[in-house]
């Protein structure tokens, strides 16, 4: 009778950390990345993509052909930015493990705002990032401020690789016969404005 007692306690006691184990993954699971809620959702298509791409050529193509002192400004659309950027995702070596849903690209504060859905390994979840762009010596730099990938313990290696793959250098190879001397991004757009060396 004692030997079915102490069964009873220990079965007890694993279903009992069975369900709170199961009640903190799902808490964990249903509290979003508070960057990735801030995102609203945008449609990606490759028109957007390669209207960027036609845009960043004739700026290009401008820079070359223009005389020294000309103003010149170039705006990107968040869905062309957007577009981009998944178009981009696919041919992006990813971290052993890890797989990246949609993102979608908010232009918006003077931030880059990123969010996407996550999965590494048997955790998923919603990830966000912030970025900003700034001059240095005449050319638009990009920085990660910010990654907020929620309540999954996600390791800090994984958020560091992440952070990796923006490069931390230029972000716009803008010609060398351009300095750009203002960026503004604010509803959606993003402008970068110069002259020609």
């Amino acid at each position: 009778m004692k030997a079915l007692k102490i069964i009873g306690i220990v079965f007890g006691s694993i279903v009992v950390l069975v369900l709170i184990i199961v009640g903190v993954v799902w808490f964990m699971m249903s509290r979003p990345s508070k960057l990735a809620e801030d995102v609203t959702p945008v449609v990606s298509n490759t028109a957007a993509a390669q209207s960027l791409d036609n845009k960043w050529q004739t700026f290009q193509t401008e820079v070359a052909q223009s005389k020294a002192g000309t103003s010149i400004t170039v705006t990107l659309t968040e869905e062309e930015v957007d577009s981009k950027i998944n178009d981009g995702l696919k041919t992006v070596n990813l971290p052993a493990g890890l797989t990246v849903g949609k993102m979608n690209v908010n232009l918006k504060d003077g931030k880059i705002l990123l969010a996407a859905t996550i999965q590494y390994s048997v955790l998923s979840g919603n990830a966000g990032m912030v970025a900003t762009v700034d001059l240095v010596n005449g050319q638009p730099t990009i920085t990660v401020t910010d990654i907020d990938m929620g309540s999954l313990p996600f390791p800090q290696s994984l958020k560091d690789q992440l952070k990796s793959l923006i490069p931390q250098d230029a972000l716009f190879q803008t010609n060398s016969s351009f300095q750009a001397q203002s960026i503004d991004i604010s509803n959606g757009l993003l402008t970068i404005k110069g002259v020609t060396k």
